[in-house]
């Protein structure tokens, strides 16, 4: 027992005499870039993206619905609708516009979809 309290205040004696270490200079940060938005692109490409969740969905119904009952987009994840879609469009005979059209339209309207 005395041993271990004569190793413990040691120990003690040690840390509190080490060399405490303070930084001697403070490190300058860049300021913060600006980021310019173009508006005209971005609703160029919101555009762009509607016009290809609409187109996929005519595609989901015509193709999908043809074979099977449809599935609500909200069921799965934006990552399993790329497996199912992958899976299925061979079957379907979808080209690979369609394909695209298709995911567009089910990854808009999944579980973990933002909007």
């Amino acid at each position: 027992m005395k041993k271990i309290l004569v190793l413990v205040i040691i120990a003690v004696t040690v840390v509190s005499c080490h060399k405490k270490m303070t930084p001697s200079a403070t490190v300058a940060t860049a300021p913060p870039v600006p980021v310019v938005v173009d508006s005209a692109a971005v609703n160029k490409m919101n555009a762009m993206n509607t016009t290809m969740v609409a187109a996929g969905q005519q595609v989901y119904v015509a193709k999908c619905g043809k074979c099977h009952g449809l599935k609500d987009p909200a069921n799965y994840t934006q990552v399993r609708w790329v497996g199912l879609v992958n899976w299925m469009a061979p079957k379907a005979k979808a080209t690979d516009e369609e394909k695209t059209q298709v995911l567009a339209y089910v990854q808009h309207n999944a579980k973990d979809a933002v909007k």
